[in-house]
């Protein structure tokens, strides 16, 4: 929907030659999509990531997980107890 333009304003542009600049062609609908498995939103079919809920699409595409600080002190405890049975502290 346009506005009506004051007097003033107008700038000698033709409305229809501006138009056709802005309607070449919707390229997003020719890409295939796809059906996010966590929430169901069509997503692009090369999407990393889904817009919609942030979730990868895929297992490899995902970034590596961190393992909680806690279990990697409680292996260092063990072996150290295990290093110190074997020496007989």
């Amino acid at each position: 929907m346009r506005l009506p333009l004051d007097d003033d304003s107008f700038d000698g542009v033709d409305d229809d030659d501006t138009d056709e600049e802005f309607d070449s062609g919707d390229d997003s609908a020719d890409e295939p999509t796809i059906p996010c498995p966590w929430c169901r939103e069509d997503v692009y079919e090369d999407a990393v990531q889904c817009p919609s809920c942030g979730k990868y699409l895929s297992a490899e595409d995902a970034p590596p997980v961190r393992r909680p600080l806690w279990i990697i002190v409680t292996a260092l405890v063990c072996l150290f107890l295990v290093v110190r049975f074997l020496i007989g502290w």
